[in-house]
């Protein structure tokens, strides 16, 4: 059992490394609500797409709710963020632990610059991503003007509801998005 264990967990990594097309089973998007107004100027309503795997979920990327704007996600190692790592700029009992860092590419400068204004690089940290689950998301920034990363704002999102695939078929998740600017972007 411990062989066939092992290959399971072995195919959904491949699987969620993989940057080409997915079947949509597989793959899910849930949008959310901003739950206050601070929420509600840096970003608005966001939708995530994601990669449900056997063991975790890859957030593939979010995208604005109300403007076609995209920008990818891409899992990073909390030792990127400097001394002390995530637990060093949150706590070691803030319960965010899956850690992203906005890809700059297409919108995603926009993003960094909506989210963490005056910054180069950004992570978004926040929890696993469940159905009919709030959603808070810690972003931090790396300044432009160099320093250490620090916490530039939480963000609290409603769930909103999930957006479904046609089941079966194989979906390219960039092709599920359209460049734009992200709302609060300078």
């Amino acid at each position: 059992m411990t062989a066939w264990r092992s290959l399971l967990v072995a195919a959904g990594l491949a699987t969620a490394l993989t940057a080409g097309p997915v079947i949509a089973d597989s793959l899910h998007m849930f949008s959310y609500d901003p739950a206050d107004a601070g929420t509600r100027t840096a970003a608005g309503p966001l939708t995530f797409t994601f990669n449900k795997g056997l063991l975790k979920n890859t957030v593939l990327n979010i995208r604005s709710t109300e403007a076609p704007a995209t920008a990818d996600l891409k899992r990073a190692d909390e030792r990127a963020l400097g001394r002390g790592g995530l637990s060093g700029l949150v706590g070691a009992r803030a319960p965010e632990r899956d850690l992203y860092e906005v890809q700059t590419a297409d919108q995603g400068e926009a993003l960094v610059s909506a989210f963490c204004p005056g910054a180069k690089r950004a992570w978004l940290a926040f929890g696993p991503l469940k159905l009919n689950r709030d959603l808070k998301v810690l972003v931090l920034g790396e300044p432009a003007k160099g320093g250490p990363v620090t916490l530039c704002r939480t963000l609290s999102f409603a769930f909103h509801g999930e957006w479904a695939f046609p089941a079966g078929r194989a979906i390219n998740p960039k092709d599920v998005a359209a460049p734009s600017r992200f709302p609060g972007a300078k």
